[in-house]
């Protein structure tokens, strides 16, 4: 007799999408355009995809810190070599000019620290890394730091899953219809700030 609980709704579908043979390609896609160009944060799948197949974690989050790391290192191409094309227009979107100029000083003395830092602030990582590539940071330096940083954020991220993860499951199971309104609620929320800034 199976005494799993039954996944309906939004639950299924995460399910379904953790076992598809697409699932990683498509988390992978999400942390590279998170890293150089979108605002789509790959926490968003990876949390319930980990939560759906625990023993596939470890996995996902390494999918998340190679892809992660390949659109930063995309992201500092911008700054390097598109800047006037596309990395400025980038910058000025999501409203972070001020911010930018800040980075792109801080850059010149400390920017392997800035980059490894960013893994405990939530400023957009896509950013720091068209600093540095406006700054012409070394490229190894960043590239290492990158992966220090995108490491340090997913590991974060993987024990707080480790720890709170049954819980977050039954909560997510219990209230999964109005978890789900107030998600796509947010998602439209903040598609509506950037697009009035």
């Amino acid at each position: 007799m199976n005494t799993k609980p039954r996944r309906r709704g939004w639950l299924r579908h995460v399910s379904t999408l953790s076992n598809h043979r697409h699932g990683a390609a498509l988390l992978a896609a999400v942390a590279f355009a998170d890293s150089s160009l979108l605002p789509m944060p790959p926490d968003l799948l990876v949390i319930p995809m980990s939560l759906s197949r625990p023993e596939r974690m470890r996995q996902l989050m390494v999918v998340c810190v190679v892809a992660s790391t390949l659109g930063a290192v995309l992201g500092y191409l911008i700054g390097y070599e598109l800047w006037g094309l596309i990395g400025q227009r980038l910058v000025e979107f999501y409203g972070y000019e001020k911010g930018f100029r800040a980075y792109q000083h801080l850059f010149t003395r400390w920017g392997v620290l800035i980059i490894i830092a960013k893994a405990f602030t939530p400023f957009p990582f896509k950013i720091a890394a068209i600093a540095a590539g406006v700054a012409a940071m070394n490229p190894v330096s960043f590239i290492l730091a990158t992966i220090a940083s995108r490491t340090l954020h997913f590991a974060m991220l993987g024990a707080l899953l480790v720890t709170f993860g049954p819980r977050i499951t039954a909560l997510v199971a219990r209230y999964e219809r109005p978890l789900a309104i107030a998600s796509m609620l947010a998602v439209a929320g903040l598609a509506a700030v950037l697009y009035l800034r």
